[in-house]
């Protein structure tokens, strides 16, 4: 079971050596790591190169056109393993990542396509959130022990994984829209053309929260591709249901905001100076 990983980059100096860092010391079957760079201005590229002189398996990708859609196609489609892990740069893969999926994907050739719930290792109020993906990933164990997988309506393009032959049967149909979330519009292609998706236990994963340090006009243009996004799928109930979803996530979004950008993701501590004087804007804007 061959994993092939893709991450799309644009000018993520800042986290690409980490995330490079906690794909290479996995213990699974990674077979190749393509990072894709979107017109980066920083470093991104060097870095990638860098890291490669250590691990031959991390190649670098270049997608001149703009949007992650755009990129993280164009690293579907140079990959060459049996299954394609979609992941961001900003994301933290947990150590026995890779062997979960390798697991999951050769023990049960039923499981098509799958994801796993992710923490914000940069935020506060995450240990509720914590206990939920613990009783979660127990429960999937179960579940999978008597044959049965455990769906999610939709993956995540920062942690998902899906079987080669799964992409090529859709791959002609994604939308390329910069006003779209382009893993909920692979997630219900796959899932009209009859692939389960599924929850892929142990494939624990943290990624950053710093879309949600955003002011709330930006926070809403963001969430606004969702409801788009099942409009464009002929999905009208689905894409009101986001829409009210996005109305109470927003306004929690808001409520928590200054505790967001006051808190300290370094000492795990609230600063008030950090609030005062901005510190939460040194993490810049993730590729989308």
């Amino acid at each position: 079971m061959r994993i092939s990983v893709v991450l799309p980059a644009h000018n993520e100096a800042d986290v690409i050596t980490d995330c490079l860092a906690r794909l290479t010391a996995q213990d699974g079957p990674i077979h190749e790591i393509l990072v894709v760079d979107n017109n980066s201005t920083d470093s991104t590229a060097d870095l990638v190169a860098h890291a490669r002189v250590s691990d031959p398996r991390i190649a670098l990708l270049s997608e001149p056109r703009p949007g992650v859609a755009y990129a993280r196609y164009a690293g579907f489609a140079a990959s060459t393993g049996d299954v394609i892990a979609s992941i961001d740069s900003d994301t933290r893969v947990e150590p026995g990542w890779a062997v979960a999926i390798a697991t999951a994907f050769a023990d049960h050739p039923e499981m098509v396509a799958g994801t796993y719930p992710m923490l914000m290792f940069d935020l506060p109020f995450q240990r509720a959130y914590a206990r939920r993906i613990q009783r979660l990933d127990a429960r999937t164990r179960r579940r999978l022990e008597r044959g049965l997988l455990t769906p999610v309506p939709a993956l995540s393009g920062a942690n998902s994984v899906i079987r080669r032959d799964a992409w090529q049967n859709i791959a002609h149909q994604v939308s390329y829209r910069p006003d779209l979330f382009e893993d909920l519009d692979r997630s219900l292609l796959l899932r009209d053309a009859g692939h389960p998706l599924a929850v892929v236990p142990g494939m624990a994963a943290t990624v950053s929260g710093r879309r949600l340090l955003s002011g709330p006009r930006a926070l809403h243009r963001y969430a606004a591709c969702g409801p788009r996004t099942y409009l464009l799928h002929g999905k009208r109930g689905m894409a009101i249901a986001a829409w009210l979803a996005n109305i109470f996530a927003l306004l929690r979004t808001v409520v928590l905001l200054p505790a967001n950008r006051a808190w300290d993701p370094t000492r795990n501590e609230f600063s008030l100076r950090r609030l005062i004087r901005g510190h939460w804007h040194e993490r810049h804007s993730p590729i989308g």
